[in-house]
């Protein structure tokens, strides 16, 4: 079985709270257990927070458009963007450096860390954010 749901949203850091939770609310009405929910709530602020900060380059007049998929037990985030397309290759995970803590930049590494599959695939016009996560 598939559900599909998607939302557009402006390009404003306060309209990641609303996607976050219309999110938490899909998944919950399709049982994933409470801890995927975090998990994934996280990851999608993370991916919205970066399209509005490098890709939007803080413009609030752009456009995000978020779907969430469940098929088969599997969750996916599909994040559309229409700004500058970017190049995966420069999107590396920084792990913590414990010794030399830094501020910001954790993101891409959380995601790696709890997302099955995340991709980033350039098109023409924008960007196309995939996330993954299995219900195991």
């Amino acid at each position: 079985m598939q559900n599909l749901m998607f939302l557009i949203v402006p390009s404003r850091r306060s309209y990641i709270k609303i996607a976050r939770s219309a999110m938490r609310d899909f998944l919950l009405l399709n049982d994933f257990p409470n801890s995927v929910v975090v998990d994934m709530e996280i990851v999608l602020g993370e991916i919205l927070a970066n399209v509005i900060k490098h890709t939007y380059k803080k413009d609030e007049t752009k456009k995000i458009v978020v779907s969430y998929v469940v098929k088969d037990k599997t969750f996916y985030i599909l994040v559309r963007d229409f700004g500058e397309p970017v190049d995966p290759s420069r999107l590396k995970p920084i792990p913590p450096d414990l010794k030399n803590p830094r501020e910001g930049g954790y993101g891409l590494y959380i995601i790696h860390q709890v997302a099955d599959e995340f991709r980033i695939r350039p098109l023409k016009r924008g960007n196309l954010t995939v996330v993954r996560k299995d219900l195991r």
